[in-house]
């Protein structure tokens, strides 16, 4: 019988994160072995990344993290995998609590309730309370892999036997917004990328009926689903938020397939120099026929 004491390997994929990626690391370096996988960052998170492991390796920039979550997992060596993003830290007690579900090999595959701030606020619905949002972050390698596509994240094996965390206090704390820009900063970056999806095929275009309905059930699933009331008009404010979201993609994509470009703004600025051309052009021509005054 093998009596080895099962390890954990904890993946951080990281871009410009020396803000948060230190917080990260401290509660992070109980694991016996960590990976970090930078998209070229241009400030000091690498560096600081050094001061914890020497598992750290490069993947290209594309905007977006999912392709490079495959590449990170590939990395691990162990057999238990815990993925962790920048901006969360990991309380004791749930650090406590995957040991013992690993230990007494309790699953597979685990999924953890995610504390989760916006605006300074721990929010409470609209999606992203502790228990409605739960991820399968902690998992055996050979259960789990990733998809490659914007927010499409894990790929579970039907054989693997599945726990869940029902306890808040055993979950992530995820800082996931500073304040409006930095949601807006990531809104406008996101939505591009789901349009340049959906230009490309990856993923499908809904049909304009299907998409107005979808506008709808996204606003009042989390506002009166999934209890954006609880957080006054922060709840309010995200579910709208997240409307917007919806629109922005889908005006991007539209307007990239009327340009036949998924870099449309130079095909329209070039589109208005024409039209202010035709106007100069008149005024040209008025003075040459002598009506110029």
């Amino acid at each position: 019988m093998n009596m080895t004491k099962p390890k954990i390997s904890v993946i951080i994929n990281t871009f410009n994160e020396e803000r948060n990626i230190r917080n990260c690391l401290e509660t992070v370096k109980w694991a016996d072995e960590i990976v970090v996988v930078d998209m070229y960052s241009d400030d000091k998170t690498v560096e600081i990344a050094k001061e914890y492991t020497d598992k750290i390796y490069f993947f290209e920039r594309i905007g977006y993290v999912e392709p490079a979550r495959q590449y990170a997992l590939e990395k691990a060596k162990n057999e238990w995998v815990l993925v962790v993003d920048a901006d969360e830290i990991i309380p004791l007690k749930l650090k406590n609590k995957l040991v013992e579900i690993m230990e007494k090999d309790l699953a597979d595959v685990v999924y953890i309730p995610f504390n989760t701030y916006f605006f300074g606020r721990l929010i409470k619905g609209t999606g992203w309370g502790p228990l409605q949002e739960v991820h399968p972050r902690f998992f055996k390698k050979s259960f789990v892999s990733f998809s490659s596509a914007v927010h499409s994240f894990f790929n579970i094996s039907d054989k693997a036997r599945v726990f869940y965390i029902t306890d808040p206090e055993y979950g992530f704390i995820h800082f996931a917004y500073i304040d409006v820009e930095h949601f807006l900063e990531k809104l406008n970056r996101y939505t591009t990328i789901e349009a340049k999806n959906m230009h490309d095929g990856i993923k499908p275009v809904p049909t304009l009926p299907n998409f107005l309905i979808k506008l709808i059930k996204e606003f009042f699933g989390r506002f009166i689903k999934k209890k954006g009331y609880a957080d006054g008009i922060y709840g309010f404010s995200l579910s709208i938020l997240m409307v917007a979201y919806h629109v922005s993609g889908f005006l991007k994509y539209k307007i990239m397939k009327e340009y036949n470009s998924k870099e449309p703004r130079e095909k329209i600025i070039s589109k208005y120099n024409e039209i202010a051309k035709k106007i100069i052009e008149e005024y040209k021509y008025e003075k040459k026929e002598g009506y110029f005054k």
